[in-house]
């Protein structure tokens, strides 16, 4: 590792830090916000920046909790990008343990800053709000990438919570659609034969995308509900609402989904005689593929600490760090928080995101982290591996 050199000091610098990241980590915990609205948890993540010579710009795309922090040698270099994520569940709080990664990313970026005067190129931690598709407007990343935050960059980094430590986990593209059908109502013991059920259409709608799962590829998933679909049964409904969810391994997978959702409801309107409308709720978001090259550094640095991992899986839940993963090489691993059985947005994890064993983790990839966005600084092989991969699985 071409980077042996300054491990020490990059330790020793989070090290530094670990008593105030573990304060701010805690206080996030302790004041849960919903996506959009992290005022606290942003401001005092920005905070720490500032102070530690970053300039800040505040409100990405008018969102309120986004943001961008920059520090620049004056040298040539690696763009290098740390992303940190920070809002919470409703009533449950942080179930997913977004209070101790984000302070990882802005720990690891403080700490690999101190090297820039030596090692050239920029640094930069960007705040995304609202990860959790729990409000409108979620899954941000893939705003911020379309909007050109991550045009210039050359690797990311990012950390999540686990019960095990996974280096690279492949995780499925998703979108969800909301589809109106529109029909004429009447009363459904007079003249029924005027009207359009627009209920009927939906159910159909339902039905069509049920009739070609055997079509389906593996990793394929389509999920629905009916949010509106009439208001008295003596009446045939005019109005029909549903809400699916689609998922695949890739982001062409998806589109093929999308496209077969398109036919199924077509289909539906075209036999019922209602209108129907199709809406892509934001933001969709791409499958997440890890950088191998990346992850074999951060593989060889848990080695030499001695700490257990997995090297890669497969999971079929989106996050939308995979829209970052087509911009640039990226490592988004997964960092043990707790027992190996605890379940995301429960109880137990919540509780795990503010432990001892929590707050280890939180150090754990903050250091990781910043020891392999390092060695991508300083070993050329390393970044165009990183990039050869890059063009071979993700363009």
């Amino acid at each position: 590792m071409l980077a042996e050199r300054y491990i020490a000091q990059l330790e020793e610098t989070l090290e530094s830090m670990k008593e105030e990241l573990t304060a701010m980590s805690r206080t996030i915990w302790e004041n849960p916000e919903i996506g959009h609205q992290e005022y606290k948890a942003s401001w005092m993540l920005m905070d720490m920046l500032r102070k530690n010579g970053f300039q800040v710009e505040e409100k990405l795309e008018g969102m309120d909790t986004a943001f961008q922090a920059v520090k620049k040698s004056g040298k040539p270099g690696p763009v290098i990008a740390f992303v940190a994520e920070y809002d919470a569940l409703p009533k449950i709080g942080h179930a997913c343990g977004h209070n101790l990664f984000c302070c990882s990313a802005v720990g690891a970026g403080i700490a690999l800053s101190q090297l820039l005067d030596e090692l050239g190129g920029e640094i930069r931690v960007i705040g995304s709000p609202a990860e959790e598709g729990t409000v409108p407007n979620y899954g941000t990343k893939a705003l911020l990438v379309n909007q050109g935050y991550f045009k210039d960059v050359d690797c990311a980094f990012t950390a999540h919570a686990e019960g095990k430590t996974v280096i690279e986990r492949s995780l499925a593209a998703a979108m969800t659609v909301e589809v109106y059908f529109k029909g004429v109502a009447v009363h459904a013991g007079g003249s029924p034969e005027v009207g359009r059920n627009a209920l009927t259409a939906g159910m159909l709608c339902i039905n069509n995308m049920n009739a070609i799962r055997q079509q389906n590829r593996p990793g394929d998933v389509v999920n629905s509900i009916v949010k509106e679909g009439g208001l008295a049964s003596n009446t045939i409904p005019d109005y029909c609402h549903l809400e699916f969810s689609l998922r695949a391994k890739t982001a062409g997978n998806l589109d093929c989904v999308m496209k077969n959702m398109e036919n199924c409801a077509k289909a539906a309107a075209l036999v019922t005689g209602c209108e129907y409308q199709l809406e892509v709720v934001k933001n969709p978001m791409r499958d997440t593929k890890s950088n191998h090259q990346l992850g074999m550094v951060l593989a060889e640095y848990l080695d030499r600490l001695d700490e257990p991992y997995t090297q890669a899986d497969s999971q079929n839940f989106a996050w939308d760090v995979g829209d970052i993963s087509y911009a640039c090489p990226v490592l988004g691993s997964y960092f043990k928080i707790g027992p190996e059985e605890i379940i995301c947005h429960t109880e137990p994890f919540r509780q795990s995101a503010n432990s001892e064993e929590g707050y280890r983790g939180m150090m754990l990839a903050a250091k990781g982290m910043t020891v392999c966005a390092c060695e991508y600084m300083v070993n050329p092989q390393l970044r165009e591996k990183a990039w050869e991969e890059f063009r071979q699985t993700r363009c």
